[in-house]
């Protein structure tokens, strides 16, 4: 079963989708969303890009979130 994913929220004309399209028909679904001119990715290409588009240094060193993980386990 492929999944699809149509989703962009920064133009608010458009509706983000997920479907999951039985391998048999999603040559018919990449068809039309050519045809129609539509955006489609994949779940792994949007967690890739998902992934791409985080910081490559966090906020917090290691030590500091533990911290924040100690503090929140015993109420501090």
């Amino acid at each position: 079963m492929q999944t699809s994913s149509v989703n962009n929220a920064s133009t608010p004309a458009l509706q983000g989708v997920y479907l999951n399209i039985p391998m048999a028909d999603w040559s018919l679904l990449k068809e039309l969303i050519q045809r129609f001119g539509w955006q489609s990715e994949t779940r792994e290409q949007l967690l890739d890009r998902f992934i791409a588009t985080r910081p490559q240094t966090p906020a917090l060193s290691e030590d500091e979130i533990m911290a924040e993980v100690h503090a929140a386990r015993h109420g501090l």
